[in-house]
């Protein structure tokens, strides 16, 4: 059976930057597909729109260092669904999707929820 990933290492990064943050009225969102067919797996990254330029930045050259391709949504095509987390720290206002390709949306739902994330379906 394979592990499904429902976090990526370049989050933590991202979150540091965003602690910065504070939650302005509109967002914006990049994405960062890493991996293919099964093993891929895209997250996004919702964050103000009001101190976002650098975050941003900042995501999408630490998505491609990491061998990923940036965007600004993930695609939901052959898409299991998603896996959302929002933060719940004042000074670390975010929310995070994992969009998960595994084929193996029960599991990844009930791993999802588990945890205390809400599963979208795409």
């Amino acid at each position: 059976m394979r592990n499904v990933k429902l976090s990526h290492p370049i989050a933590a990064s991202l979150a540091a930057i965003i602690a910065a943050c504070g939650d302005g009225g509109s967002w914006s969102t990049v994405a960062c597909t890493i991996g293919s067919g099964t093993a891929k797996t895209c997250i996004e990254y919702s964050i103000p729109s009001a101190s976002s330029a650098d975050a941003i930045q900042v995501q999408s050259d630490a998505c491609v260092g990491a061998g990923g391709v940036a965007s600004t949504v993930c695609s939901h095509v052959g898409a299991d669904g998603g896996c959302r987390v929002k933060s719940t720290e004042p000074d670390s206002v975010q929310t995070v999707t994992s969009w998960l390709y595994a084929e193996m949306p029960t599991t990844e739902k009930m791993l999802c929820t588990s945890n205390g994330q809400t599963w979208i379906a795409p």
